[in-house]
């Protein structure tokens, strides 16, 4: 069976009004709406209006995202939104929002909750529709770094890459999060976002000696990930290593230190610790 094909989409309020159609073969279904979180994986059903033409049937429905859930707003996450074909023997559950109208705005479409709890609605890394409540983090996938680079004036290492521009759409800000393994400390450092025809670019710089404005980066051992905020929404990707490696010494607080990273294609990760 066919994907369903999304017809309308677009805020009345603080509800969502979703519209489509799907091919019938002589028999009118009922539908419903499904919304899964993504994460701990609660499950929301909505009846759909429908209405029989010819050779399709259309279906409606509105998703209050301010009452939905026995009259409270909806839970905070990530919720994937599905149609579900009921029939005698069960129901056939199809993503929604691959197949498109043309017209439609598929830039994400946003709202606010009681206290400026954002909402958006837009189309995920497959296509399909999804609704963010809140605007965490969530995972986003992986990302391979194009490579690693030493700043030997600045003592800094340098993490450069790319992201392919259909992965993740209007970033607006970038942030290199790095997380001990053991200690679970986290450490941030600013991602400069450039657009070029390669796709998204980014550089940040991590500092690992005394620094003016920033602390250096800790002893330890590093993961790191890239968090890209846009449109009130955040994804985090895991940062691959390159093929080519970090590996100096350096002297910190009359000590000499050493800074290593990992090779691919293992994930990357900084370790800061003795020569």
């Amino acid at each position: 069976m066919p994907d369903p094909y999304l017809t309308e989409m677009g805020w009345a309020g603080s509800a969502l009004w979703l519209a489509g159609r799907i091919t019938r073969d002589g028999t009118v279904p009922q539908i419903e709406f499904r919304l899964r979180e993504r994460e701990n994986g609660g499950l929301l059903r909505l009846p759909a209006a429908v209405t029989a033409g010819d050779g399709t049937v259309a279906f409606e429905t509105l998703v209050d995202v301010a009452s939905l859930e026995d009259g409270h707003p909806l839970t905070g996450g990530l919720w994937d939104v599905s149609v579900a074909i009921l029939h005698p023997l069960g129901a056939t559950v199809l993503p929604f929002g691959r197949e498109r109208a043309p017209h439609l705005d598929t830039s994400p479409q946003r709202r606010f909750l009681p206290g400026s709890i954002t909402v958006a609605a837009y189309f995920g890394v497959e296509g399909g529709l999804e609704i963010d409540v809140g605007g965490r983090p969530h995972a986003g996938g992986c990302t391979t770094a194009d490579r690693l680079g030493w700043d030997e004036r600045e003592e800094e290492v340098a993490v450069r890459g790319h992201i392919d521009a259909q992965q993740i759409t209007m970033p607006i800000s970038g942030t290199l999060n790095l997380l001990e393994r053991h200690t679970r400390e986290s450490y941030q450092v600013i991602a400069m976002l450039e657009e070029r025809p390669s796709g998204l670019c980014y550089t940040a710089r991590v500092p690992v000696t005394r620094a003016f404005i920033d602390d250096p980066l800790p002893r330890g051992t590093w993961d790191v990930s890239l968090c890209l905020g846009f449109s009130g929404m955040h994804r985090e990707l895991r940062v691959l290593a390159p093929h080519d490696p970090v590996d100096v010494h350096v002297r910190r607080r009359l000590r000499h230190v050493r800074v290593v990273s990992t090779t691919a294609p293992d994930p990357l990760t900084i370790t800061v610790g003795r020569a």
